[in-house]
């Protein structure tokens, strides 16, 4: 263990660890780097989060701009997702 990390006790629901293992072995790295990678995803949308609040309301874009966006994305609008 480096300097940098610190081992510690978690609970996670049986779903959630079983997906956390599969993760692992789909990208050949250690259960404690998925949840590592999880913590920092977390942290930047909060980061970004954060940022949009910080901007104010100009930072969001309008229906139309978010419309276009979620296009050049190949995303679907909103409310018009395929049924499964």
């Amino acid at each position: 263990m480096s300097a940098s990390s610190e081992k510690i006790s978690v609970s996670i629901g049986k779903r959630e660890l079983r997906w956390a293992r599969e993760r692992a072995q789909r990208a050949h790295v250690s259960l404690s780097a998925v949840f590592t990678e999880a913590v920092r995803l977390a942290r930047q949308h909060e980061a970004r989060l954060a940022l949009l609040q910080w901007l104010g309301p100009k930072a969001q874009p309008t229906p139309k701009e978010e419309v276009a966006i979620r296009e050049e994305w190949g995303e679907r609008p909103a409310g018009k997702r395929s049924k499964r």
